[in-house]
């Protein structure tokens, strides 16, 4: 399965969504079979498979591999993709997957994972979910960052007339709170499932460039900072209630919007997951052993 899985070359176009995997270097093999053992898993909801299940997750893996280079998808509905860069791949998603909600499973699941014997994954590190893609241009970049912003803010535009410039959404103070937010008679949102706007969320833009000298960070960062209402919507980089996560690699650019606990999830992390639940056992082992021997200060 690793085998067909990383030979599977192919240029991720735009309009296709999918996840972004990083994996430890020169095991690509290994994280792709680990990949395709895990989202065979989750893909059928299934946290409990004994070895017999995920032997048949394996099979189905390479069955469904195996009929995409026939030309047909086989009902597969996830496609590993090479990269041409090391510790890197995407795989490809079609619905019903949601990228960021399955993502989300994933890494709760490592990060309740307290014994090493749960670990699912040793060579797979970061998980990036990518709901929405596009070019990687300026034109390309705003529509990308309008369809996959709708559902969560307000896009009619920044109202202080002030560029926002990267200390303000990557890094660095948090701008100040402009005057009290006065909705008044404003044009309603373009977007009718935007009902969350009035929630106001705070949010940060976490940009990653990758093999792309069109598109800065600086010019990432403004471009989507100018679509969003900041009257309601505050820059947050310490506890945002939602981080806009933005990948451009080559010619393509994708956004996905998740909850605000990225940086406590270790940025979907897993090594950093499966190894702070291993951490939090041994800790809690040190307690007992201390309680049974008495230990503590004379």
């Amino acid at each position: 399965m690793a085998k067909a899985a990383t030979h599977q070359e192919a240029n991720l176009q735009p309009g296709e969504p999918g996840i972004w995997i990083t994996c430890a270097r020169h095991q690509e093999s290994k994280a792709a079979r680990e990949i395709g053992v895990l989202f065979a898993e989750k893909k059928d909801g299934d946290d409990d498979e004994d070895a017999d299940d995920i032997e048949a997750a394996i099979k189905k893996e390479v069955e469904a591999l195996n009929a995409n280079r026939k030309g047909t998808d086989g009902g597969h509905n996830m496609t590993p993709l090479k990269m041409n860069v090391d510790c890197l791949m995407f795989v490809k998603t079609k619905p019903p997957i949601d990228p960021v909600a399955f993502v989300r499973r994933i890494v709760e699941d490592a990060k309740f994972a307290s014994e090493t014997g749960q670990m699912k994954c040793r060579y797979v590190n970061r998980l990036t979910p990518v709901s929405v893609t596009g070019k990687a241009t300026e034109q390309g970049l705003e529509a990308v960052a309008r369809e996959a912003l709708a559902p969560f803010f307000d896009l009619s535009g920044k109202k202080a007339g002030l560029e926002t410039s990267k200390t303000e959404t990557e890094g660095g103070n948090e701008a100040a709170d402009t005057k009290a937010n006065e909705v008044g008679s404003e044009e309603k949102p373009s977007n009718e499932a935007a009902q969350s706007t009035e929630k106001g969320f705070t949010f940060a833009i976490r940009p990653s460039v990758r093999n792309n000298s069109s598109l800065k960070r600086d010019v990432v960062i403004n471009t989507i900072a100018m679509l969003i209402n900041d009257e309601r919507h505050k820059v947050n980089l310490t506890s945002p209630d939602k981080v806009i996560l933005v990948d451009v690699y080559q010619k393509v650019c994708g956004i996905s919007v998740v909850d605000g606990d990225w940086e406590e999830l270790k940025r979907y992390n897993l090594t950093e997951l499966y190894g702070q639940g291993q951490g939090s056992k041994e800790k809690e082992k040190e307690k007992e052993k201390d309680g049974a021997t008495g230990g503590g200060s004379d």
